[in-house]
């Protein structure tokens, strides 16, 4: 049933551009400055999939608004850290900045080895770094794939362990997004100038996802002139298709932080600490205000004081949108300081970044696949922009929907799925997520997709799913 690596090109070139969507390129890592800032096997935007399951119309409000954040920061006069309001709206107005189940379960695994060699023998090549790494490190893995209505016989490796998410944490962006479209708080036929997206923007820290979201809109006429503009509609495919961080600050920045935070309350992400935003955080990370001073130290600070971690966040990112100079300031600091290090980088993400389980996220995709955000309409809106790995011709021959969301920082790598096989009525799950992976892994599987490779066997695999469960499962 697995396809030929052949069949698959397309869609690891596709990916790969994907899963490097959230880091920084650092000094000490210059490989990484080049790497993969093309996309040369750009699909057509008329083909985004749509859900076959939800037979509902989408919502043709009037194309006469264009979408403006909500907030109102005033902007100062020079670029200074003195940021741009104090009424900003800190992150972490619902949930907890810092996670407090980060110990894992399961720290060592002893496969049967009756069970260990019957899963080697199927497990496909490409797949079998992504295992090798499970069982050599149990501990910094967390993983859930089942059939849903047969959760008894799923797996749940460190289920319940909080992992930061990286660009995953995505999909409660978009489900507050099509929540917003659905109750017609927002109108997806309205305009964002291009220059407003830009002020999102911080070069260097996606690997080029937002230009590449903004040069294929282009080419396929969804860019409006004077003013170069896209509609709103537009936004969340940037963030889903190419896991652009400008088009997800955008659009947290729209919703606001609370409706944000109300948004992953609502869907008993019971674990989740509090999304802040990407911009804020590289910010925080290191900025120009910081000059000479240990970012390391700064970041160590911020674990000692979440609230100050929380509003300064926040701060940061509503001067840089909306202080013209302090933005272009701190554009030339990071390109001329090369800060934050690779290692600050690790340091920040698997601390303050936003986590979650591998269980609550399964049981969200789950949720989704089966339409059941809070009406026909969001349920259509997400399952829309998620199922874009529909456009291939080897998913359309494996599954009849197949939802989809990955995330990368230094040392994490993360994916998400649904899937309807064919000929199924209720779909699978696959949560798989990785953290503290070494530096040459992390690299080496950001090219190859391991991680993907494996996830992607489970999903219409059931007897695959069953040996991997056998393979883990404790010896009595």
């Amino acid at each position: 049933m697995w396809q030929t690596k052949q069949t698959l090109v397309l869609i690891f070139i596709l990916l790969v551009g994907l899963v490097v969507a959230c880091e920084r390129p650092s000094a000490n890592n210059d490989a990484a400055v080049t790497e993969r800032q093309s996309n040369s096997a750009i699909a057509a935007r008329e083909d985004i999939a749509t859900p076959t399951l939800a037979k509902t119309a989408l919502p043709q409000p009037a194309a006469t608004e264009t979408a403006v954040p909500t907030h109102t920061a005033t902007p100062t006069s020079a670029p200074t850290p003195i940021f741009a309001s104090t009424s900003i709206t800190a992150c972490g107005q619902l949930l907890p900045l810092l996670p407090s189940h980060t110990q894992p379960t399961i720290s060592q695994l002893n496969p049967d080895p009756t069970a260990l060699a019957n899963l080697l023998a199927q497990i496909p090549p490409e797949a079998l770094p992504a295992w090798e790494r499970l069982l050599a490190e149990p501990g910094s893995v967390g993983l859930v794939a089942y059939r849903v209505g047969d959760e008894a016989n799923g797996i749940y490796h460190n289920a319940d362990m909080q992992m930061p998410l990286a660009s995953v944490v995505k999909i409660v962006h978009l489900v507050a997004y099509a929540e917003a479209v659905a109750t017609g708080q927002l109108d997806p036929t309205s305009y964002v100038t291009i220059d407003t997206l830009e002020n999102h923007y911080l070069p260097g820290y996606d690997l080029g996802s937002h230009n590449r979201a903004i040069d294929e809109l282009a080419e396929k006429g969804l860019v409006l002139p004077n003013p170069d503009r896209v509609r709103l509609e537009d936004v969340p495919w940037m963030m889903m298709r190419h896991s652009a961080n400008a088009a997800t600050d955008y659009l947290h920045l729209l919703l606001g932080q609370t409706v944000i935070e109300e948004t992953a309350v609502s869907l008993n992400l019971t674990q989740q600490t509090a999304p802040c935003t990407f911009l804020g955080q590289f910010m925080a990370m290191s900025n120009q205000a910081r000059q000479a001073s240990s970012d390391r130290q700064a970041i160590e600070a911020y674990l000692d004081n979440p609230a100050s971690y929380g509003q300064e966040v926040a701060q940061l990112a509503e001067t840089y949108v909306q202080d013209n100079d302090f933005r272009e300031a701190e554009q030339a600091w990071h390109q001329d300081e090369r800060r934050p290090s690779t290692q600050d980088q690790r340091f920040f993400s698997h601390s303050l970044n936003a986590h979650g389980t591998p269980r609550e996220y399964a049981a969200l995709m789950a949720q989704i696949a089966q339409n059941g955000l809070s009406n026909p309409e969001s349920s259509f809106l997400a399952r829309r922009y998620l199922e874009w790995p529909m456009i291939f011709p080897a998913n359309q021959e494996r599954f009849s929907n197949l939802g989809y969301k990955n995330g990368s920082l230094p040392g994490i790598l993360n994916t998400a799925y649904y899937a309807y096989p064919i000929g199924d009525v209720t779909p699978t799950v696959v949560i798989l997520f990785f953290r503290d992976l070494p530096g040459s892994s992390y690299r080496t599987w950001r090219t190859n997709l391991a991680h993907d490779e494996f996830a992607r066997w489970l999903l219409d695999n059931p007897q695959g799913l069953a040996l991997l469960k056998a393979a883990i499962t404790p010896l009595p």
